[in-house]
């Protein structure tokens, strides 16, 4: 970053007011961007005068955005992040939180402030307040992650999910798919995890889940269901893998559609309760996966461009 961009936004957050503690987690964010030297995707100045204008249309709070778009490319897995950085009135308390962003059809792997690994499915937003780690350890999760927490008995990990349920742990491995509010599903490696939903009544209850088992949530008809699974096949995907062990197609094309960002229109429901077994895979491609299912199934597919009714590539299995 130039040395006048980064006095620039540093000297524009103290004259709207930020306290010292903000400029300081600001200061350290900006130290973060030129280590990872990804601010030249941005033009600074142009996103400075838009937030300027944003500015002056709120009346009660001031808000800077920052936006970082890093591109780490390997045969696994690809990024892109995005950190949003909100100044508010002095009346707000801890007004400063950062979300990582990964676009659809990419996976992101990140580091916590307290060392905890997370690895972000497609199209999956997580989100934290500057207090993270002080004394509790707060995310809120919009789609897929793999958890590795960092152990500290002082300060429990949760994880909020969109269906108005939450995840505590105190230091194990664990897997969050939770992509809307109609529900979630969480797969314990190990460790120990308790799992909190809020009922059709309002009455909260408590699971507790054992290494190996994997809980479904939904939350329209309020059922938990709890079971053993092959957690690994759960997980596959942060490596870029398949494990087919008895995997229902439905299963598979959900994994696939958050790998290469697709929706699939079956036409014949039987398809989606095929069961795949015996192997492992690495995903090189959507059409070479699908070729590889036809193997053993009758099912055929075929790309279909007039389905497509948003950004999303339709395949159609037939």
């Amino acid at each position: 970053m130039k040395r006048e961009d980064r006095k620039a936004i540093l000297d524009w957050a103290e004259d709207m007011g930020a306290d010292g503690p903000v400029r300081k987690k600001i200061k350290g964010i900006l130290d973060d961007i030129d280590a990872l030297d990804v601010l030249n995707t941005v033009d600074v100045e142009k996103a400075l005068e838009r937030t300027k204008r944003k500015i002056g249309r709120r009346k009660y709070g001031r808000m800077l955005w920052i936006g970082l778009a890093g591109a780490a490319v390997s045969a696994a897995a690809c990024t892109a992040v995005f950190l949003f950085l909100g100044i508010l009135s002095p009346t707000v308390q801890d007004p400063l939180y950062s979300e990582l962003k990964v676009n659809p059809g990419m996976t992101g792997t990140f580091v916590m402030p307290d060392s905890t690994v997370v690895v972000l499915n497609g199209g999956s937003t997580l989100t934290y307040s500057s207090g993270y780690g002080d004394r509790s350890r707060e995310v809120t999760l919009c789609g897929e992650a793999y958890f590795d927490v960092a152990k500290d008995a002082d300060a429990p990990f949760i994880v909020r999910t969109p269906s108005d349920s939450y995840v505590t742990v105190y230091g194990t491995q664990f897997n969050v798919d939770a992509y809307d509010s109609d529900g979630c599903r969480v797969t314990l490696i190990n460790g120990s995890v308790g799992f909190r939903y809020v009922g059709k009544y309002g009455k909260s209850s408590d699971v507790m889940l054992e290494p190996g088992e994997r809980l479904v949530y939904e939350k329209d008809s309020d059922l938990v269901s709890v079971a053993e699974v092959p957690v690994k096949s759960d997980i596959a995907w942060k490596d870029g893998r398949i494990i087919l062990e008895g995997t229902p197609l439905s299963d598979i094309l959900d994994i696939l559609s958050k790998r290469y960002a697709v929706r699939f229109d079956v036409k014949d429901p039987a398809y989606l309760d095929y069961r795949y077994s015996g192997g492992t895979f690495t995903i090189f491609s959507l059409e070479k996966v699908l070729e590889t299912l036809q193997y053993s199934s009758s099912f055929e597919w075929k790309y279909d461009d007039q389905a497509s009714s948003d950004s999303a590539l339709v395949v159609t299995i037939y």
